[in-house]
């Protein structure tokens, strides 16, 4: 492919304030000359883009300052032309990525947003950044951009990791999963039913109740809104829960916890709660990631008095290990016991609708835009 003079790129336009709905009007398309390439640099072509659930957060906080892109999603992508030895043409890659079709990107550069690669992952991906790698090509043969980013990204990593080290899963096990029609608590109710738990849900309405039952294969899910929450639960989990999954946080997190039995294991991978709030707030000052993910030191108190036990991270801890997952993870699929779960928008022209139905519409497992065919 021969090198474009210019890239679009969405931008920031308009202030997102308070509890005001996002709109496509708080974005604008600009195009900009594609750069020169300097030493250590590649051009690549973006394929594909994951919305995160943390975007409008990042807006109203300033994280994305207004006349900026945000530039801290994840994306797969094409390399085109690289003055990178770390990279080379026709390589297809993981890596962080701006609201544009055509990004300059570097092995040297740090995670946006993230603390710095540890020396295990950075001697795996051979760049100073946790999300940035180029796929094996037995992997970018084998998988369409959108399971590459979704069942071997962030959602399948953190998934597998936080089954593995809230294992070991045992038959009979009963495994509570919040958000499981997420991206994350898909897959990872998926996993524990893999190795024999019985697994119930909490997902938003009865129709996305019946959908995680009928495609997961969840043995119940509750709907996490009805008034009788816990006595919903109880009646789903009449021994207790083993092993809570939990991306969401506040309230939803002691409900699940008081049930927990001795011993139990919470997985707090998340804070939906807060990104999906009417009205965002900055976190208060000192908020540690347990906190962050709902792990509160009333949390904390119980878990104490039940001898369980809170593991709360972010998936790259582990991403020198993600090799072993991305095999792991393949065979499930190709077996069918494992799949993918995603809702994808298509042109580069949607990504605001796409960031704006994020928060306005109901869809299944990860948001993603395919800018270009695999």
């Amino acid at each position: 492919m021969s090198v474009p003079a210019a890239y679009r790129q969405w931008f920031y336009v308009r202030p997102q304030v308070g509890d005001d709905a996002l709109s496509v009007d708080h974005f604008a398309l600009r195009e900009r000359p594609i750069p020169e390439l300097g030493p250590d640099q590649a051009l690549v072509r973006v394929k594909l883009i994951n919305i995160h659930s943390n975007t409008r957060r990042r807006l109203v906080l300033g994280q994305t300052p207004l006349g900026e892109t945000e530039r801290a999603n994840y994306a797969c992508a094409e390399v085109i032309a690289s003055r990178d030895p770390a990279f080379k043409e026709g390589d297809l890659i993981a890596c962080q990525a701006a609201w544009q079709d055509f990004q300059v990107i570097s092995s040297l550069d740090p995670a946006i947003g993230y603390g710095p690669v540890t020396p295990a992952t950075k001697a795996l991906n051979h760049t100073n950044c946790q999300w940035t790698y180029v796929f094996r090509p037995q992997m970018a043969q084998a998988w369409p951009a959108d399971v590459l980013m979704d069942v071997f990204g962030t959602s399948g990593m953190t998934a597998y990791f936080g089954m593995r080290q809230c294992g070991p899963i045992a038959p009979g096990d009963q495994v509570l999963t919040a958000a499981a029609t997420g991206s994350v608590g898909s897959l990872a109710a998926q996993l524990a039913k893999i190795a024999g738990a019985r697994v119930v849900g909490l997902a938003g309405g009865e129709d996305r109740c019946a959908w995680a039952m009928e495609t997961l294969g969840l043995d119940a899910c509750v709907d996490y809104r009805a008034p009788d929450l816990p006595a919903r639960l109880r009646r789903a989990l009449p021994s207790g829960v083993d092993l809570f999954s939990d991306g969401v946080g506040g309230a939803l997190t002691r409900t699940a916890v008081e049930m927990m039995n001795r011993g139990g294991r919470l997985f707090a991978y998340g804070g939906s709660a807060d990104f999906y709030a009417r009205e965002i707030t900055a976190p208060p000052r000192g908020q540690t990631m347990r906190t962050m993910f709902g792990v509160t030191d009333e949390i904390e108190a119980l878990l104490k008095a039940k001898d369980a036990r809170a593991e709360a991270w972010i998936v790259d801890a582990f991403y020198h290990e993600r090799l072993e997952a991305e095999d792991a993870l393949s065979e499930l699929l190709r077996s069918g016991a494992l799949k993918p779960v995603n809702a994808v928008f298509d042109g580069f022209e949607t990504l605001p609708q796409a960031v704006v139905a994020l928060y306005a519409q109901p869809h299944a497992g990860k948001l993603q835009v395919r800018f270009a065919p695999d």
